[in-house]
């Protein structure tokens, strides 16, 4: 039997799969969303995978100072199939309550409380097979967001 390394007994770490690392959609990630991935999953618990939130207030202890940033990442990881929404938040920033999103790549327990419900992972992030289709899905984020901020200014 393996000995038991001391060093990590008691200490809170991040797991993350090498599929996710060695996807293509991985690769065609932004650095700065792949920087809140790992802050956001940095909150992921054993049962509360469902209830991660992309605030800021919940972020910026972290070092995030801008909405606009999060939401582009936010984009991108739920573009890419990485992350995916649970619940829509109500009101602004200031009221109301906040998305909530689940990783895809771990089973989400049922929360009746915040209204998740239960689902087994859907690792939507491997539908890209190549780095051409992730691109592309960017690229189709990109033209959507710039369509909508369009309408706004009519």
């Amino acid at each position: 039997m393996a000995k038991e390394d001391k060093n990590w007994s008691g200490v809170a770490h991040i797991r993350v799969r090498l599929d996710i690392l060695n996807s293509p959609a991985w690769r065609t990630l932004s650095f700065t969303a792949r920087a809140l991935f790992m802050d956001m999953r940095a909150g992921l618990r054993s049962t509360n995978n469902g209830d991660i939130n992309a605030a800021l207030g919940t972020l910026s202890h972290k070092g995030w100072t801008s909405r606009t940033t999060i939401l582009k990442a936010v984009g991108e990881l739920t573009a890419l199939g990485f992350i995916a929404k649970t619940r829509q938040g109500v009101g602004g920033p200031t009221t109301g309550s906040c998305n909530l999103f689940r990783f895809t790549d771990v089973p989400t327990y049922d929360q009746p409380r915040l209204g998740v419900n239960a689902c087994k992972a859907t690792f939507e992030y491997l539908a890209f097979k190549t780095l051409e289709e992730a691109e592309q899905a960017l690229r189709d984020l990109t033209a959507s967001e710039a369509k909508a901020k369009a309408s706004k200014t009519k």
